[in-house]
Parts: structure tokens; C-alpha cells; sequence
């Protein structure tokens, strides 16, 4: 949101000193010299975002907040972002903003048949100047709706572009003393920093002109020569040459959407080994995995020392320990039980969690945390813990979902059933432990760094609510455990105080309070009165959906709470309710069949017995 009026009217002045009229609207890039050799330019460090990446990362990050995309149509982002720089006036009229969303188009009054704007259309455009005026008027705490979203996000968009045409995208120049101090950029390229006395300015102008010109050879000498000016300049820090080729090589290949490609073809080699049953064929599945596994540990690795610290502290890395924690589970469990089953299912997840990291629109750029989550080693210990009790977890719903549908298409295979049953209660029971495990070292982290082990935070609380939900899971699974009436009467009394309780705390009560609570009870009782095989799956699919209000309803719907480090924003919610309408539809299926093939069994049996 914008909060300073005095941005808002820099974009203005810049777009009526820029903005020409244009005969028609331009669907082509400006003409790129595509046979330079970046290397050079690309590996040289900068200071970007409160880190020191080489250029590649930069422009990667710049590219895809103005563009919506690395690599705008093919082209490697470096690339862009230099002819952004030096050819500034010709990238104005660029197409490259894209707006894909056709109600927000015409709110804008903007062409219902396009849909990438340039700079210079969108700055002197009327409606959307008027739009961004009243953002910089709300009042301040005040939450934008969706139309303002979408409009900051537009502005913060031109003025990404703003300042990349204004060459302040590279930081080149350190400070001599400050190892934490601000490195200086180099001014945009002009005809008077062509004779410049600055030589670091000299030799920009230098690079600039063989870049204008297509000239390969002399881009190449002017680069070199850039590169080692820059590295004789006195400074109090710059990254190691390790570091930055980690960084590059980190970017190059893109280890985790290689990985979820392996474990894809992991997956697919373990469902067909439920087919060939050879155990040499299972060596080849579960080698699969463990090659997957492979290059998510190699790109967690790089990415650990490239940020210098553990690589969990967003949704996207969270998603990334939590494939981890599958894949390092599943290879453990397949010593211990040797069934199918656990390599399909692991590399199943590990390629969904990693997918939803790589396809859905998140921040996968490495950027600094918070001083509060590097104070102490609890964050360290904390994070692996938790996300590889989530792994198991998912693991554990999706055999859950496995049962579900075994017992309600197939019920006469009696054995694959209790065999996954038995191996569910596995999961849930290790998983638990490690919720646990998570719950009680999160608290460590919290007494570390709020002085407090415990404040009902909501993340806090249902956490809580997820540990219980599995409990109550396992307290009740044996079917032959007779309990007693006097407990039933006791857990009912106990209830009833419960909901005397919640009913004060949600004075006055509403429809929408009066459903909720509703609806809670049924699933209470369902925990607790439900028994049998197809109970317990159906059970852990619904404490699951629990784990997910804890890792992602917590911080996309509510958005609040003190867990501020794996906030986000974008389509999560809308994916995450079309899954959950998708699950809640399969698995009503799955219970509507199963309840039909039991009232049919029944029936059948009365009339057998009815007979004899």
C-alpha cells in the first residue's frame, strides 16, 4: 500500500516527462543483442534486498516483479535487465506489465483484448492514476480490498520499472568501512558520464556503449575490464567467490523443480512395481526416490549457504523441508517395513509439495529474515522438526485416503486393507510423536525469543488443536476396548462447561457462529465415537485439514499472530478451498459407497439368517 504521497507523485513527473503519444499499442520488444556473452556481468556481486547476489539473481528478481516472470518471452532475465537500463527510452513502450485479470482490466477502463500494457500507457493513464491517489490517501492500519491490491500491485510494479530506467537496479560499489553499510549505485548512463572522472563510471559508459552497439568482442573486454575495476575498490565486505558460484550454479540448474521431475517418474516406476511385484524392480523405484531425494538435499544445501542460514523461513521453504521430511522418512521406514506402499506414497507427496513450491505464485527468491529468527538456535531445531512431522502426517492422509477408497470399492480385499490400516497407525503414531516433539520446541523458541513459552497465539492454538485432534485418534482406534458409560457421561459434562465457555468468549452469537459450532461438535463426536478401519482414515483425513489451518490457514486467512514469518499473500486460499472441496467431494463419495455396500451386507445377512 502506498503510504508517502511523495511517491506517488515521482511516478507522476516521470510519466509526464516520458509519456508520448503512441500510434497504436506495441506488441514487440525492443531488438536485443543476443549474442553477448553475460558471463561475465552476470557473476559480478551487488547489493540487492539486504543481500550481496551476483547480478544474475538481481535481474532474476527484478524481471519477474515487474514482468510476472524470469525469463520474459525466453529471453534471459540479465539481458532484459540491461537493455532496460541502457535503453531505457525504448523499454517505456514496451509491453511487458501484464495484466491477466479481465475484471480488473475493465475497472481500469484498460483494452479488453489485451492483456501486457508498457510503461507509459499505465502512468498516463487517468483511472488508474485516480485509483492510486486514493491508495495514498487511506487512512493508515486500514486494510486495502481486492481491487486495491491489485492496483499496488500494479504501482509497485512501474515503480520497480521506474528505478530500473533510472539505473538504480545495480548496486555495485561497496562501502569502504561499513560491512552492513549501503553499497552505491552507478548513475544512469549519459553523455556526460561518458567523460566522467570517476573511472567506475567511465568503464559503465564503456560497457553500456558496446552493449548498444551488438558489439560481442567489445562488450566482452569492457565487461572484464568493469569486473576488475569493481574488485580493486576498497570495501569493509564482499562476498566470496565461493559463495556467488554456489549462487549461480543454484540458478542454473534449479534443483527442486529437477527434483520433483525425478520423483514424478519415482512415483510412476512405484506404481508400476505394484504390478511386476519383482524385488529387483523395487530397487529400481525405491532408487528413484532416493535420486530425488538426492538433488532436494543438493538444492536445500545450496541454498543453506547462499542465505547463510537454515532455508525455513517462508511458505516456499517450509513446502521445501516438508518434501524433504517425506523423502527422508520414506527411505528409513523402507528398512523397517519393506512394503510398496511407502516409496509410492513418499515420492507421490514429495513431488506435490515440491510442484505447489515451484507452480503456485510464491516468492521463491532467498530474501533476510528477521534479526528475532537467527537470535537462537531454536529455529534450527524447531523448523526440521515440525515440517518432517507434517511430512509423516501427509503421508498418513494419504494412505487414509488409500483405505477409503479401498474399503468402499473393494471390501472383499480384507488383507491389502488391514495391511494399510496397520500402516497408517504407524504413520499417525510417529507423526504425533514429532508434533509433539515440534509443539514443545516451538515453545523453546518462543520462551527464547518473547520471553513466554506459551501466549495462545493462533498458530500456537491450532497446533494444538491438530496435536489433539490425533490423539483422540489413537486413544480410540481399537474396536475391542470396551469403554465405559461413566466416561462417556464424564466427557459430556466436560463438554458442556467447554461450550459454556466458548459461548461467553463468542457473545453475541450469529448464524454463521451458531453453524461453525455446530458443525464442530458433529466432528468432535465423530472422533470420539468412531471406530473401525474406515472410521480412523476418515478421522485422519479431517485432523489433516487441521495441519493445514495450522501451516497455511493461519497465515493466508487469518493473517494474523506473531508467526509473521510464513505470511503470504496471492491464490493460496483459493487453491487451498478448491482442494478441500475436491477432498470433501471423494471422500462423501467414498463414505455414501461404503455406507451403501455395508446397509447391502447387512441386509443379505439378515436374509441368510433369516432363511437358515
Amino acid at each position: 500500500m502506498i503510504k508517502h504521497r511523495s511517491i506517488l507523485l515521482l511516478v507522476l513527473m516521470t510519466s509526464i516527462h516520458f509519456s508520448a503519444a503512441t500510434s497504436g499499442a506495441p506488441t514487440q520488444l525492443p531488438a536485443l543483442p543476443e549474442t553477448l556473452n553475460l558471463n561475465v556481468i552476470r557473476a559480478i556481486p551487488a547489493q540487492h534486498d539486504g543481500r550481496w547476489p551476483p547480478v544474475d539473481t538481481v535481474a532474476r528478481d527484478l524481471v519477474d516483479s515487474v514482468t510476472g516472470t524470469e525469463f520474459l518471452r525466453g529471453h534471459d532475465p540479465v539481458l532484459i535487465l540491461l537493455a532496460m537500463t541502457f535503453d531505457a527510452p525504448s523499454w517505456r513502450n514496451a509491453p511487458i506489465i501484464t495484466i491477466n485479470n479481465a475484471e480488473l482490466r475493465q475497472e481500469l477502463q484498460l483494452s479488453p483484448t489485451r492483456t501486457a500494457f508498457s510503461y507509459t500507457e499505465l502512468t498516463s493513464h487517468r483511472p488508474l492514476r485516480g485509483l492510486v491517489d486514493k491508495l495514498s490517501q487511506m487512512p493508515e492500519g486500514q486494510k486495502p480490498n481486492p481491487l486495491q491490491k491489485k492496483v499496488s500491485d500494479i504501482h509497485g510494479r512501474l515503480l520497480s520499472l521506474q528505478s530500473i530506467f533510472l539505473g538504480r537496479s545495480f548496486a555495485f560499489i561497496p562501502d569502504a568501512k561499513d560491512p552492513l553499510g549501503a553499497w552505491k549505485i552507478i548513475p544512469a548512463v549519459t553523455i556526460a558520464s561518458r567523460g566522467s572522472t570517476d573511472p567506475v563510471v567511465r568503464s559503465w559508459s564503456t560497457v553500456s556503449d558496446a552493449f548498444m552497439a551488438h558489439d560481442s568482442d567489445a562488450f566482452m573486454v569492457a565487461s572484464r575490464d568493469f569486473a576488475s575495476l569493481l574488485a580493486t575498490l576498497p570495501t569493509a565486505y564482499r562476498p566470496s567467490e565461493q559463495r556467488i558460484a554456489t549462487e549461480l550454479r543454484y540458478n542454473r540448474i534449479n534443483p527442486f523443480r529437477s527434483a520433483w521431475k525425478i520423483m514424478i517418474l519415482a512415483t510412476v516406476l512405484s506404481l508400476a512395481s505394484t504390478r511386476v511385484r519383482r524385488k529387483w524392480f523395487d530397487l529400481i523405484a525405491a532408487v528413484g526416490l532416493i535420486c530425488g531425494f538426492a538433488m532436494l538435499s543438493y538444492g536445500l544445501w545450496m541454498r543453506w549457504e547462499v542465505a547463510g542460514r537454515i532455508p525455513a523461513s517462508n511458505m516456499f521453504e517450509s513446502l521445501l523441508f516438508l518434501s524433504w521430511g517425506m523423502g527422508a522418512f520414506a527411505i528409513v521406514a523402507m528398512f523397517i517395513i519393506p512394503h510398496r506402499i511407502v516409496p509410492l506414497t513418499a515420492s507421490f507427496m514429495g513431488a506435490v509439495a515440491l510442484m505447489l513450491a515451484d507452480l503456485l505464485p510464491m516468492n521463491h527468491f532467498i530474501r533476510p529474515i528477521a534479526p528475532v529468527l537467527l537470535d537462537t538456535v531454536w529455529m534450527s531445531i524447531h523448523v526440521p522438526i515440525i515440517m518432517i512431522s507434517y511430512s509423516v502426517l501427509a503421508l498418513g492422509v494419504l494412505i487414509a485416503h488409500a483405505q477409503l477408497v479401498t474399503m468402499a470399492v473393494a471390501p472383499a480385499r480384507k488383507q491389502l486393507s488391514q495391511t494399510i490400516d496397520s500402516l497408517h497407525y504407524w504413520y499417525i503414531h510417529v507423526g504425533s510423536m514429532l508434533l509433539l516433539a515440534g509443539i514443545v520446541t516451538g515453545s523453546m523458541w518462543a520462551a527464547s525469543s518473547w520471553g513466554r513459552y506459551w501466549g495462545w497465539d493462533p498458530k500456537e492454538v491450532w497446533s494444538l488443536v491438530a496435536l489433539l485432534g490425533y490423539l483422540t485418534i489413537l486413544h480410540v482406534r481399537i474396536d475391542q476396548e470396551r469403554v465405559p458409560r461413566w466416561a462417556y457421561a464424564v466427557g459430556i459434562v466436560l463438554f458442556a462447561c467447554l461450550l459454556v465457555i466458548i459461548l461467553i468468549k463468542l457473545a453475541p452469537l450469529t448464524s454463521g457462529k451458531v453453524l461453525s459450532l455446530m458443525a464442530a461438535t458433529v466432528v468432535m463426536a465423530l472422533f470420539i465415537f468412531g471406530r473401525g478401519p474406515f472410521a480412523t482414515a476418515l478421522k485422519s483425513v479431517l485432523a489433516f485439514w487441521l495441519i493445514i489451518m495450522t501451516y497455511v490457514g493461519v497465515n493466508y486467512v487469518l493473517g494474523i499472530g506473531l508467526h509473521s514469518y510464513g505470511f503470504g499473500t496471492g491464490a493460496v486460499v483459493r487453491y487451498m478451498f478448491r482442494i478441500g472441496g475436491i477432498n470433501l467431494a471423494l471422500v462423501g463419495l467414498c463414505c455414501i459407497v461404503y455406507w451403501i455396500r455395508r446397509r447391502r451386507t447387512g441386509t443379505a445377512l439378515m436374509a441368510t439368517a433369516a432363511s437358515s
